[in-house]
């Protein structure tokens, strides 16, 4: 509408695992003078990332989940003319606003006065931010994208399997999705579903809805294996 200033929208959404299309709906927003904010909690690692493809305002993603890196490792993307208007929630010694940021230690707490800012809180303990290097390294090492595809084919097994069990469609097509995937089960109350599967089966799985639906939302790893899928698919509480 005309009184709208901001959309905000997941890149890839958590109950559904479904691939939005952020850099179009990003790009049609610019041009009606809308700011955007993605949030990126599930795409670094899982999907290529292209931050200036996109052109999102601002871009927040996750580094512990798919790009494997440790917890507590995040990035904050925004667009330059942005970084005046962003301050840190916690400051700490030698702050001055206006002065861009936390004097004194410019040698070390960033390259730019946006980073600056932003980077000096207090005696936080910032290793998981200087993993994240090693964790890109790693995956690059690897043959990170054959890692995804064969993880998309286990879950795309995964899903085959128990839909056609249950006589439940797919809610999206092979190519919406990565490795992660939200597979519909029948109806049913979804934490006792979710309590059988880890009582039964020894299972920790994510058990969300959406519109009335009940799904499975499997996310497969590189260390996972058929023999993992397997297990799910076994499962007495889906049965």
């Amino acid at each position: 509408t005309p009184r709208t200033r901001l959309i905000y929208l997941s890149h890839i959404t958590s109950t559904t695992a479904l691939i939005l299309p952020v850099a179009d709906i990003c790009h049609a927003a610019r041009e009606r003078g809308i700011a955007t904010l993605i949030d990126g909690a599930h795409a670094p690692g899982q999907i290529d990332l292209n931050l200036d493809a996109i052109g999102a305002d601002f871009y927040v993603g996750n580094c512990h989940k798919w790009l494997c890196a440790p917890k507590g490792a995040a990035f904050l993307h925004a667009r330059p003319e942005h970084h005046a208007m962003l301050d840190a929630t916690v400051i700490s010694w030698g702050y001055a606003q206006g002065t861009g940021g936390h004097t004194g230690f410019d040698a070390y707490l960033g390259r730019s006065v946006f980073e600056r800012r932003l980077q000096w809180q207090g005696t936080r303990d910032i290793a998981a931010w200087l993993a994240v290097p090693d964790a890109l390294a790693f995956q690059a090492r690897h043959d990170w994208p054959a890692v995804r595809e064969r993880c998309h084919s286990l879950a795309r097994h995964a899903l085959e399997v128990l839909t056609q069990r249950h006589g439940l469609a797919p809610i999206a097509q092979n190519d919406d999705w990565a490795q992660m995937v939200a597979i519909p089960v029948p109806a049913q109350d979804g934490e006792s579903l979710r309590q059988r599967l880890y009582d039964e089966s020894n299972i920790e799985i994510a058990v969300t809805s959406h519109a009335g639906q009940v799904f499975v939302r499997i996310s497969i790893q590189g260390y996972n294996t058929m023999g993992d899928v397997e297990a799910l698919i076994a499962a007495p509480a889906l049965r």
